[in-house]
């Protein structure tokens, strides 16, 4: 292979070839731009700049989460039944407008109206966007778009946040309403791009639907277990987001400023690596068998992460650099894993709502997470760290006897689920 042919083969493992992939991530890029800008000032635009209250806000956000996942399993139903990409694309213009609609909200009454149409339009857009991403190929083809989607969506990220810090500083009025349009314009701009994909087909009724519409899912009983013991590893998600911050704040010497630090080094992990480490996980046995390579990753991480307590700042800075690149590590390898198993124990004519039931087992994480990490590792330290760390181990290594059981099911009972 000539230096050119090289150079070539290493941009089609970054760069999506032209087409429909390419105009995916293009509307994820946009997107996650504005994402980045707005989830930084989010909870500071509507009580510095409307005038509620934190808890209010809270509670606002918390029923608009609530109310997406219950329509995560029906609108993935209704995805198997008409074009996912015009599910996408109108739930992702509804987002857009109930954005720019927050910068006219003077009162709780209308930001939780507001709030709870938001949430109802981002769990449509989420659980149908997993069924538009799987119409793109079989398998490993599955977990690359998905991959591609993760390490964009971090790149965007990174882009709105650092662009973030203009209004962040400018700290007016003017500047977080600007910051909330922006992300209104993305959303709209994104719709777009996903109306130029191909027009997808409605999936064939399959023979358990004609009895139990959105039912078929809910009785199979081995992918709900999945799709829970999914939402369990991703209480590691919570770990980044509220537990390692409380933990180097409050029982280690490293700064403070070390949080941001950690969470750069993710991020970047995630851009480079994700499209790379994800490969192979489109097989599910294989895919099993990575998530339980990620339980130990993420374990042995948290058992680091354990013994920062009591080190000098410098030490200690060091041994939460060396735990936040095992997590990312882990975190790479259970990503793909997830879709892997996710597309692949599922009936392939009801991807839909099958893909609704894994969201919404994903929802785990948000609702028992921050509780469950806050009464361990920050509460009870090493040995609450030591407890996380046998819990992804344990759930990680579920995977493979569950996946096996449905292989030999499927093979006693081809038919059958």
């Amino acid at each position: 292979m000539n230096e050119g042919e090289e150079g070539a083969r290493r941009a089609r493992g970054v760069i999506p070839p032209a087409g429909p992939l390419r105009t995916l991530t293009t509307a994820t890029l946009v997107n996650t731009v504005g994402n980045g800008l707005y989830y930084t000032v989010e909870v500071i635009f509507f009580t510095r700049s409307v005038g509620l209250g934190v808890h209010r806000v809270a509670l606002g956000l918390g029923l608009a989460a609530v109310v997406g996942l219950l329509v995560s399993v029906p609108s993935g139903h209704q995805a198997d039944r008409v074009d996912p990409r015009a599910i996408v694309a109108a739930a992702t213009l509804g987002q857009g407008v109930i954005m720019a609609c927050f910068t006219l909200v003077h009162s709780f009454s209308a930001f939780l109206a507001l709030s709870l149409v938001e949430g109802l339009c981002a769990g449509a857009s989420g659980s149908t966007r997993s069924v538009m991403m799987g119409r793109f190929g079989q398998g490993e083809e599955r977990v690359h778009v998905r991959a591609y989607q993760r390490a964009v969506t971090n790149f965007g990220m990174s882009i709105g946040i650092a662009l973030s810090g203009v209004g962040l500083a400018l700290d007016t009025r003017t500047a977080y309403v600007a910051m909330v349009l922006g992300n209104a314009a993305t959303f709209l701009v994104a719709a777009l791009f996903v109306l130029r994909l191909p027009a997808m087909a409605p999936r064939p009724v399959a023979p358990g639907e004609r009895r139990a519409p959105m039912t078929v899912v809910l009785r199979d009983r081995r992918y709900l277990a999945a799709a829970l013991l999914n939402g369990l590893f991703a209480i590691h998600f919570v770990i980044q987001s509220v537990g390692l911050p409380l933990w180097i704040v409050d029982h280690t010497r490293a700064p403070r400023w070390w949080v941001s630090v950690l969470l750069i080094v993710n991020t970047s992990m995630v851009i480079a690596l994700q499209v790379r480490i994800s490969r192979g996980s489109g097989d599910v046995v294989r895919a099993a068998r990575t998530f339980r390579r990620s339980g130990v990753l993420v374990g042995l991480a948290c058992v680091t992460y354990s013994l920062a307590a009591g080190l000098p700042v410098v030490p200690a800075a060091a041994v939460l650099l060396a735990g936040m690149v095992l997590h990312t590590l882990g975190e790479l390898a259970s990503s793909g894993a997830s879709w892997g198993i996710g597309y692949g124990l599922a009936q392939e004519e009801l991807q839909g709502q099958y893909q609704g039931a894994f969201n919404l087992g994903r929802g785990v994480s948000g609702v028992v997470g921050p509780s469950l990490v806050t009464a361990t590792a920050i509460t009870l330290g090493r040995v609450g760290w030591l407890i996380l760390a046998a819990l992804f181990v344990l759930v990680g290594a579920a995977f493979t006897p569950l996946v096996a059981g449905d292989a030999r099911a499927r093979a006693a009972a081809p038919e059958a689920r």
